[in-house]
């Protein structure tokens, strides 16, 4: 057994969360923490995930937890983030012919225009920029970097401080590395590890009866930084956008980055206004069938 077929229990549910499966990468720097897989890896975890357990689907978890119906022996749900287009044309081939179910969390505005979050933008930055330094707001000392190993620990820096600090604005943070870099600044690409679905293919995945579409907001913005004013337009234009341009009423949701400071009571409240009735974190763990639906742990494959 795999480190991910041993979280599997007779007592409890795991969520494996994937961000995207590709065929193969060739980068340095780029795709370090091992965001998209390999196809080869996921077609293995996935046949033993089966041969291990049972998979779920995110409607039967909700039924379970409503009905305080114990989980069936080795349950786990397979879910996406972000609405990568290797969601699409890898990875759900391969569900579908060992008919396993999934649910994939799409956020809005990557569909829509086929944009890159932040930190992708920053790792091509990293990726593609000759050696220099960088001068970041939270330190006094400059970061040089040449090797590939110094340019990850950068990016781990990055990681560590935006994702935690709301005072940083990631628009005009990206655009300032762009700048001190000397490479020219790019918010789209079609490269396996940016490109996103469009709606055609979200809208096609939703009608695969083994498949569910949810939320993962508009511009996969920390809600717990928002206003109040800010959370409800993040919230109501990602499903908006989702209802009118694939015909799907998104009652599940994953929160973006999803850790415990990333979402609040005030959060599960507009997300519940809206209709959604399950939002996993990405906090690890697995859960029983008395966990919140609002607070459900997930382990991320890498």
């Amino acid at each position: 057994m795999n480190s991910y077929t041993q979280r599997l229990s007779n007592k409890s549910l795991a969520i494996f969360l994937f961000h995207g499966v590709i065929e193969r990468s060739s980068y340095r720097v780029r795709n370090y923490t091992k965001k998209h897989i390999k196809k080869d890896g996921f077609v293995r975890l996935m046949n033993e995930l089966c041969e291990a357990g049972q998979p779920m689907t995110m409607d039967a978890v909700v039924e379970h937890h409503r009905a305080g119906k114990p989980f069936p022996p080795g349950a786990f749900v397979i879910s996406f983030d972000d609405g990568f287009e290797n969601n699409f044309s890898v990875a759900a081939p391969v569900l579908d012919e060992l008919h396993m179910p999934a649910i994939f969390y799409v956020t809005t505005d990557f569909v829509d225009r086929n944009t890159m979050s932040w930190i992708d933008q920053i790792e091509y930055c990293l990726e593609f920029a000759l050696d220099g330094s960088l001068r970041l707001p939270w330190d006094s000392s400059v970061r040089s970097f040449s090797t590939a190993e110094e340019r990850i620990g950068v990016l781990e820096d990055i990681r560590a401080h935006v994702k935690r600090d709301e005072r940083i604005d990631q628009v005009a943070f990206v655009k300032d590395i762009f700048s001190q870099c000397s490479v020219p600044q790019i918010t789209s690409s079609d490269d396996p590890l940016d490109r996103k679905m469009n709606w055609a293919q979200v809208r096609q995945l939703s009608e695969n009866p083994l498949f569910t579409v949810g939320g993962h907001s508009h511009r996969h913005a920390i809600l717990s930084f928002l206003s109040s004013q800010q959370l409800e337009e993040e919230v109501s234009t990602s499903c908006d956008f989702l209802k009118q341009r694939a015909g799907i009423m998104p009652m599940h949701y994953s929160y973006p980055e999803g850790m415990e400071h990333c979402y609040t009571d005030k959060v599960i409240t507009v997300l519940k206004q809206h209709g959604v009735i399950c939002c996993p974190s990405a906090e690890d763990g697995v859960n029983n069938q008395s966990t919140d639906l609002f607070h459900l742990k997930r382990i991320f494959v890498v």
